[in-house]
């Protein structure tokens, strides 16, 4: 009898202190890493996009439409937004649009000059110095649900007349330069991947970059000083441009164009951090295994990757020291500093 005492006071001994070291790890997680509150429960293709830190989390299959068991699904208008305060990590308001880009989104609420162009154009990037806006209209949707863009219209903002139309099979994505002398334009057709380089003084293309890949290229990040462009390459890797020679940078031991650092998962949004010494990468396996990854970017190689979601990782974006990755089961936030010190 004595004998069964102690061993059950050791199992329970064992348990207790099993239960405290998964109640620290708990802790421990939940220290720099949160879920905001306030959103539908269930599955939802969840993307999160920032403009000039207004934060929106956007349904891009339409209003609360719960993904769950369900196939060939497109994205339908209007979209469920909801605007989140960084500071708070909370909801503050909700509503829906014809929109799902958070400049457009933005434009839409606001009084500024480049505001009208909501009315027709999905995206854009503002030169405000010059009253230029590089713009895309949507055309139709595609197999992917994706939204084809089959060139850049270059608009005065100011007259609201189309200065002229950069034609391109498909444009995935645009970044105009911080001095505002160049635009790249990721453009994707049957035979090829490329970047075409426009001067915005000209509006005449100056370079073109092939890169071999089957993959499109739909987000692009400037640093601030312009010396680098970070392109993700859907579900295959990045490509790093350094810009002053507006060639690609060769990263980890081989040549190999794009880089995706061993991950055997789908690569599909890229955020550069405030102070940029990491570039963050969301992962999914279709959709499932939400994860991101930290590149250093002085270093050049992978050092971390953190698990945050049974559901796919469809987006992230940086605000301050926070990350923001959308998964389909709700959107994340890690605290920076604190990632990196674990």
């Amino acid at each position: 009898m004595r004998s069964w005492i102690r061993l059950l006071g050791l199992l329970l001994t064992i348990m207790a202190a099993a239960s405290w070291v998964t109640l620290q790890t708990m802790k421990q997680k939940a220290s720099f890493v949160r879920k905001i509150g306030g959103l539908p429960t269930g599955r939802y293709w969840w993307f999160v996009d920032v403009y000039q830190n207004r934060l929106f989390i956007v349904d891009v299959y339409g209003n609360k439409v719960d993904i769950t068991g369900k196939i060939d699904l497109d994205p339908t208008p209007p979209f469920y937004v909801a605007r989140i305060n960084p500071d708070t990590e909370q909801v503050v308001e909700e509503f829906t649009t014809r929109q799902f880009m958070a400049v457009a989104i933005s434009a839409e609420r606001e009084q500024r000059p480049d505001s009208w162009l909501a009315q027709d154009y999905d995206y854009w990037v503002f030169d405000s110095q010059s009253n230029i806006a590089y713009a895309l209209k949507p055309v139709r949707w595609d197999e992917w649900g994706e939204e084809r863009y089959t060139g850049v219209h270059v608009v005065d903002v100011q007259t609201r007349q189309q200065k002229k139309f950069l034609e391109a099979p498909y444009v995935g994505a645009i970044a105009l330069h911080p001095n505002r002398e160049k635009l790249y334009v990721a453009v994707i057709s049957e035979e090829t991947r490329e970047i075409r380089i426009f001067s915005t003084t000209t509006l005449q293309l100056i370079k073109t970059l092939p890169y071999e890949s089957d993959g499109p290229i739909w987000d692009m990040k400037f640093t601030r000083d312009g010396s680098r462009l970070f392109c993700c390459v859907y579900g295959r890797g990045i490509l790093v441009i350094d810009t002053t020679s507006d060639q690609f940078e060769a990263w980890e031991d081989t040549s190999e164009m794009p880089i995706n650092f061993g991950f055997p998962t789908e690569l599909v949004s890229i955020a550069l951090s405030s102070d940029e010494k990491e570039i963050y990468l969301a992962l999914s396996e279709g959709e499932e295994k939400g994860r991101v990854a930290a590149i250093d970017i002085a270093r050049k190689k992978l050092v971390r990757v953190l698990k945050l979601s049974p559901t796919a990782c469809t987006s992230v974006v940086v605000v301050g020291d926070k990350l923001f990755a959308a998964c389909l089961d709700g959107v994340y936030v890690i605290d920076i500093p604190r990632w990196r010190g674990r």
